[in-house]
Parts: C-alpha cells; sequence; structure tokens
C-alpha cells in the first residue's frame, strides 16, 4: 500500500512540475459589440499540453485577462472545469470571428463537458458573468490574429 501511495504521490508532484514549465504566448484580444469594443489582456493556449492546463489551478483572474484556446480546424470542443477554481465566461467562437455560443458562470471544479454541438476554432476564457456585465452575446465579433476577421 505504501509503494502504491509513493508511486501516486511523485506522478503528482511530476504533473505538477510539468505544469509549472507550461509558458503562454500573450497578447491583446478585442471583442467587437454593435455598441463597444473591449479589450483584453490574454494567454494563449494553441498546444495540446497548453490547452489541457488552461486555467487550471489559478485563484483569480484579473477583469481584463482570459485566455484563449486556438485549435488548428474548426472542430467540436467540449472543455470542463477540472482543477479550475473560478467561475468562467466560455465564449465559443467560429474561424471568422463570430461568436456562436456563450457559457456563463460555469461551475469551479466541475467534470460535465461543456460546449455547443457545433465546429468552433476557438475558445476565449473570461471572468464569470462579465460577458453579462459588458452585454456580450452571440453574433459579436472577437478579432485576433489567430482567428480570421468577419466579413
Amino acid at each position: 500500500m505504501r509503494l502504491v501511495l509513493y508511486i501516486i504521490s511523485i506522478a503528482f508532484f511530476i504533473n505538477n512540475l510539468e505544469a509549472e514549465n507550461i509558458q503562454f504566448e500573450k497578447d491583446l484580444l478585442k471583442i467587437q459589440t454593435n455598441n463597444n469594443e473591449y479589450i483584453f489582456n490574454i494567454e494563449i493556449a494553441t498546444t495540446h499540453k497548453q490547452r489541457s492546463l488552461g486555467l487550471m489551478h489559478r485563484k483569480t483572474l484579473d477583469q481584463n485577462k482570459g485566455m484563449i484556446f486556438i485549435y488548428p480546424k474548426e472542430q467540436i470542443v467540449k472543455m470542463w472545469m477540472k482543477n479550475t477554481y473560478i467561475p468562467l465566461d466560455m465564449i465559443f467562437i467560429k474561424d471568422n470571428g463570430i461568436i456562436e455560443s456563450i457559457i456563463k458562470m460555469t461551475k469551479p471544479r466541475d467534470l460535465t463537458p461543456i460546449g455547443p454541438n457545433l465546429p468552433i476554432k476557438a475558445v476565449l476564457e473570461l471572468n464569470g458573468g462579465i460577458t453579462t456585465y459588458l452585454n456580450i452575446k452571440k453574433g459579436d465579433i472577437v478579432i485576433h490574429k489567430y482567428i480570421t476577421k468577419a466579413k
């Protein structure tokens, strides 16, 4: 039994050490609504390891910050809140930058898969409630270098 606990402890330590070594590119991202434009400081997750880690293990997220998960092509994406301690608004974005759907105020640490049953190019995670506060909605446009601008 001690050996099993020892192996689990080592695996947990290695996993946390690896997570600490993952670095994210930082950039600005714009959301354009009918009435306003909002700028967010974001971290960018483009690799599988980056997307797997995401915002897990973080206790806070500044109001003007977030993380965008970029996928190689449009695909159906389901995410969960495992080891995520803060509620988030998840914005699902098509290849042309148009917001396809928003899931608001996700439940921290929930293992339920979250996402629309439609192909998307990216997912933007922001503080829970910010899309309601700023009136960001389906059909608004996300502008960033990794996303083709809507025509």
